[in-house]
């Protein structure tokens, strides 16, 4: 397949390709600037005139890489000079990208025991909407969660 000719046929697909290029293009640049170790770690993850974000793996690259920001962003433009056209971000931004535990949702109690005055309150709730079908729903729910009487 020839890349080339669906991205002469697909604008949107042209758009993503370049904005890929330009990605890739910064990820070169700032893996020759990063000092030492870290380099390897740093990741571009999106670049425009007002900002270039990067990612890190930690907090200790993050803190000493912001802590560099202004040095690292005059050694950027300085690298950008070769490249006419390309933006020039005003600013350095670090953020974390692993390390973090993932956001996750507290898990629910959905095994609650059924309560009588759950089922009550569904009871006339299906009364005052009286015939229709949110009423049938509701009083079938009523039943549902009535407690059994042993």
């Amino acid at each position: 397949m020839n890349l080339e000719r669906y991205r002469l046929n697909n604008p949107t697909l042209a758009g993503i390709l370049d904005r890929v290029a330009l990605i890739r293009g910064y990820q070169a640049i700032v893996d020759g600037l990063v000092p030492g170790r870290s380099g390897m770690s740093v990741q571009v993850l999106n670049v425009n005139e007002q900002t270039l974000t990067i990612g890190v793996p930690s907090a200790a690259v993050a803190s000493r890489l912001r802590f560099e920001a202004p040095d690292l962003l005059a050694r950027l433009h300085k690298a950008l000079e070769a490249h006419p056209g390309a933006p020039r971000p005003a600013s350095i931004r670090v953020r974390i990208t692993s390390g973090r535990p993932p956001m996750r949702p507290k898990p629910r109690d959905h095994d609650r025991p059924a309560s009588q005055a759950g089922s009550q309150a569904l009871h006339y709730l299906a009364e005052a909407q009286s015939g229709s079908d949110l009423s049938r729903a509701l009083e079938r729910l009523s039943q549902a969660i009535k407690p059994t009487q042993d």
